[in-house]
């Protein structure tokens, strides 16, 4: 779409992080080109962080969509803003929303290997969710730690959607207007937690296993939904030194992001910057057997969000 934008948090030579309108392959900062469009002039937006923007999305949208009209009209090069743009490969990414309030993940939301969804299927039925910390955190390009003494560690490319309207109870059919935009989640995980017969309850320990220090990379964009033809036909994938272990559909899940939004809102009132991370789909390596190790590199990509690039190092 020619009038596309990309919101990305960045930071230059070591510079405070700041917020940037992404515009193909360059990124200009948006306090730079705000001043200049002629609304924001009136009541300016809270722009020092994408968590600002979303908490009063609407208006943020129109005013970035007349600053992105504007560059692309005036130039990027024009002198009233041409000192804050600079190629994106020259900056540092960091995840788009630093630590947003909420962050819930989708487990089981694409077909099993060992499983086909069936009708009579509990999973099936409702969408099942586990939430992750907001200091799981951490960029699209940083290096994660492997946790010491855990060697399964697994990798899981997923669409994330990103809240853009405070709701309680949104009905299915309404749930994208909540939605400002999506990006890339990798729901890190240590497969070998937890050791048979230690706990005296069966079932997954869903926080010890997922809640580690950058085990939530995010971004490196948020994409504005509207720039989204159709969430639910973007291909993902997830390699390791170049080689692919996932490749999926969003078009697989088994319950859509406008069910996971209506869901989660049913049991608590849903912010912006809440992130509903939608699902992972085959080839992780609870199935395969073959994880992850310190030194190798991870690529999570998805049409139109762009690509993560995070590599496990040794703790």
């Amino acid at each position: 779409m020619s009038d596309a934008f990309k919101l990305a948090t960045v930071s230059s030579a070591g510079s405070p992080r700041f917020v940037a309108l992404v515009l193909d392959d360059q990124a200009a900062a948006i306090d730079a080109v705000l001043p200049h469009v002629a609304a924001a002039q009136k009541a300016p937006l809270a722009s020092a962080s994408v968590l600002g923007l979303l908490g009063q999305w609407d208006r943020s949208f129109d005013m970035l969509s007349a600053a992105a009209a504007l560059l692309r009209k005036a130039g990027l090069q024009d002198q009233r803003w041409s000192h804050a743009v600079a190629p994106v490969t020259a900056l540092k990414l960091h995840a788009p929303i630093a630590r947003p309030p909420k962050m819930f993940y989708a487990a089981i939301n694409y077909p099993r290997p060992d499983r086909p969804p069936k009708k009579d299927d509990g999973i099936v039925r409702r969408p099942y969710m586990f939430e992750k910390t907001a200091s799981c955190v951490t960029g699209p390009c940083d290096d994660v730690a492997k946790p010491e003494g855990y060697d399964d560690i697994d990798g899981e490319v997923e669409m994330g959607v990103v809240i853009g309207r405070a709701g309680k109870s949104i009905p299915v059919a309404r749930a994208m207007e909540h939605v400002a935009g999506f990006m890339i989640c990798n729901d890190l995980t240590v497969r070998n937690f937890r050791v048979p017969g230690e706990l005296p309850v069966p079932g997954p320990d869903w926080l010890s296993s997922k809640c580690f220090d950058g085990f939530a990379p995010q971004g490196p964009y948020l994409v504005p939904r509207q720039f989204v033809p159709d969430c639910r036909n973007l291909r993902l994938t997830l390699k390791v030194n170049g080689e692919t272990r996932q490749d999926g559909n969003t078009r697989d899940m088994i319950h859509s992001p406008e069910t996971q939004v209506a869901f989660m809102s049913s049991q608590l009132a849903l912010e912006p910057g809440d992130v509903i991370s939608t699902g992972t789909p085959n080839g992780i390596g609870i199935y395969t057997g073959v994880f992850i190790k310190a030194g190798d590199l991870i690529e999570c990509a998805i049409d139109l969000l762009g690509v993560q690039r995070n590599r496990l190092v040794a703790g």
